[in-house]
């Protein structure tokens, strides 16, 4: 499977984050890698029922935005089925080319291909019918910047759907320490890194902040228990993979965390109080691009906003004919869809975008 070229190669760029551990809180080891497998066997089945209600089905083309190893363009590509195709873009040439071996071993490297590009940076060469991501726009610093621009290289009726987590809401009935101990390790190193913790709460206001339609949503999660329970091993090689970033940010050591020892002490706390262990739920989001998109005017020629206007209240018909394009779109108004927002929210977003003004 060839890696598609897209300009200067990320992993040389000066200045960039691709690829380099220091600046993925959870590094690009070996057993990085294996933990985004086990990851993927653990949620697979949310991920997917996520895809599915979006809408992916045969013969479409998607983009996977933070592709890691490849486990979502996979699922992906099963659903799109051999008359379709996945692009998966990711920063890490090493995680890459596993994904590219994986999908081989899949029988899917006639219709996945992986690009490595910088994701804030990151544009299509082509127009795509879904883009989807997991777990990556929590590391974006504008993710609603990226996801706008991304939907310019979608087609009229484009998906766009995504799963986040909802780190906050971890917990464990009745509470065990060790548990509670280990969330809060990995919450506050995030934290500190500026990571978002709670993306997938964020991931409504960040839709409509890119101008795109309120999205459906679901949220989902394990509920583990027990001896057998991959939980723990789930829980501790997060940790280990996190292990240098803690110690790097003064959350703590390597000695107090006894990485090695962690996912037995984790189930022996969990048997021993018979909990229940809810580790973080995953929050999906998806929302569809009308099926007519109304492109921008010439700069030059003023929009014509009448139609729009028409049934709005006299105070946001007027700021709608007052307000730029470049107005519009700080306020997360996409102008090329002004015609598919639904009456009050267009008239809130208008209102919000004349407060900002003053």
């Amino acid at each position: 499977m060839r890696r598609i070229p897209l300009g200067p190669d990320p992993m040389q760029m000066s200045g960039g984050k691709t690829g380099n551990s220091d600046d993925y809180a959870l590094g690009y080891s070996k057993r990085e890698f294996q933990r985004l497998q086990l990851q993927s066997t653990f949620i697979r089945d949310l991920t997917e029922d996520v895809l599915k209600r979006a809408g992916l089905k045969p013969g479409m083309h998607v983009l996977d935005l933070g592709c890691g190893v490849g486990d979502v363009s996979l699922i992906a590509g099963e659903l799109v089925g051999p008359t379709g195709t996945v692009l998966g873009v990711d920063r890490s040439a090493a995680g890459l080319a596993l994904a590219e071996q994986r999908a081989a071993e899949a029988g899917q490297s006639s219709r996945v291909r992986f690009a490595a590009a910088e994701l804030d940076t990151f544009v299509p060469q082509e127009s795509y019918d879904a883009v989807i991501g997991r777990l990556i726009l929590m590391y974006l610093p504008n993710p609603a910047t990226v996801l706008r621009r991304l939907c310019d290289h979608l087609r009229p009726g484009g998906i766009v759907a995504f799963q986040e987590l909802a780190m906050s809401a971890a917990r464990s009935i009745p509470e065990i320490p060790q548990f509670v101990q280990c969330t809060r390790w990995i919450n506050d190193t995030f934290d500190r890194i500026n990571v978002e913790t709670d993306m997938g709460h964020k991931l409504f206001a960040t839709f409509l902040a890119a101008g795109l339609p309120g999205p459906q949503m679901i949220m989902a999660g394990r509920a583990e228990g027990g001896a057998q329970s991959v939980a723990y091993d789930y829980v501790a090689e997060t940790l280990r993979s996190l292990l240098p970033t803690m110690e790097r940010v003064g959350v703590t050591s390597a000695a107090d965390v006894g990485i090695d020892t962690l996912a037995e002490r984790l189930r022996a706390e969990a048997v021993a109080h018979a909990a229940c262990v809810m580790p973080p739920p995953f929050i999906g989001a998806w929302a569809r691009l009308p099926e007519r998109r109304f492109a921008s005017k010439d700069p030059a020629t003023p929009r014509d906003t009448d139609a729009r206007a028409a049934s709005l209240s006299p105070a946001a018909k007027k700021i709608l004919r007052s307000l730029s394009d470049e107005q519009l779109k700080d306020a997360g108004i996409d102008p090329s869809l002004i015609h598919s927002y639904p009456e009050v929210e267009l008239e809130a977003r208008l209102m919000s975008a004349l407060m900002s003004l003053r």
